[in-house]
């Protein structure tokens, strides 16, 4: 009897491994905020150790491009994404997708948009930029360094056309251009300036921020409304959880992040709110 026991415990478990090594792929979707490359580089120790620990096969696909990623992420391809707090905002309201974790980089748990200046450019006030050149880190899509810093201007009473409007690629290329003075003023995150990809070429003493928002809720990931609860609850504890060992704080490191935090929906309204003044129908 013994025997018969042990033979049905060991089916049981092989027949629970296959299904799980031959379950679909979860996918993970990363928003482009970064080259592709250097987005894979940055986040397959993670969807490694996300498939170790579910016992499932995790894959990790790169967007060429904010089109494609857009793209996929209408087609719902995603089970698990990386966004930013518009798309994400854009999602869980069309999509269905809910929110698991935040973002905290540099030890921060919000994020803040701000408006740059050239300390030699005699602007000292936001109202100053009335006819100037305001480059932004990114189109109208970008959170961080374009609807928020609009949003900056608006409460300063500066609508669309009382200024000259630029997109850079990205935020970093934004600040550094205005240190440059190829532009009056650029709009980024606050954090911009922090960062070894801007503090390593230029000066950013030289830099003034005239206007910097309320801190706001960090990056989101979420994942589709319809996934059993067991699993969501699984990838939140395993993601959570990464701060509390040698090998996650590793894998943090690696994403450029100090951990990741629990959040829920309603902690993004802010953002609705600046984004409805913004893009108010």
């Amino acid at each position: 009897m013994g025997t018969v026991r042990i033979l049905l415990i060991l089916l049981t478990l092989t027949a629970s491994f296959v299904t799980s090594a031959f379950a679909d792929p979860l996918l993970i979707g990363i928003f482009p905020r970064r080259d592709a490359a250097v987005t894979a580089r940055l986040f397959r120790p993670l969807s490694r150790y996300l498939e170790k620990n579910l016992q499932r096969p995790v894959a990790l696909e790169m967007s060429p491009n904010y089109d494609v990623f857009l793209q996929r992420l209408e087609e719902r391809r995603y089970d698990l994404v990386h966004f930013n707090q518009f798309e994400y905002i854009n999602a869980h309201d069309k999509l269905g997708y809910d929110v698991l974790v935040q973002n905290e980089e540099l030890g921060e748990k919000t994020i803040r948009g701000a408006i740059y200046v050239h300390r030699d450019s005699g602007i000292k006030r936001i109202e100053q930029l009335r006819g100037k050149k305001i480059l932004f880190g990114g189109g109208p899509r970008a959170m961080m360094s374009y609807i928020v810093p609009t949003y900056l201007l608006r409460q300063a009473g500066l609508n669309k056309g009382d200024y000259q409007e630029s997109y850079a690629v990205n935020p970093p290329n934004a600040v550094l251009a205005t240190f440059l003075k190829r532009a009056d003023a650029g709009g980024a995150g606050e954090v911009i300036r922090k960062l070894p990809i801007v503090t390593s070429k230029i000066d950013v003493k030289k830099l003034d921020l005239i206007a910097i928002s309320q801190p706001l809720p960090h990056l989101p990931w979420a994942v589709k409304v319809e996934m059993a609860e067991a699993l969501k609850q699984r990838i939140r504890g395993l993601l959570i959880g990464l701060s509390d060992s040698q090998e996650g704080k590793e894998i943090l490191q690696q994403a450029r992040l100090s951990a990741l935090n629990p959040v829920a929906d309603r902690d993004y309204d802010a953002h609705r709110e600046i984004v409805n003044t913004i893009y108010a129908h």
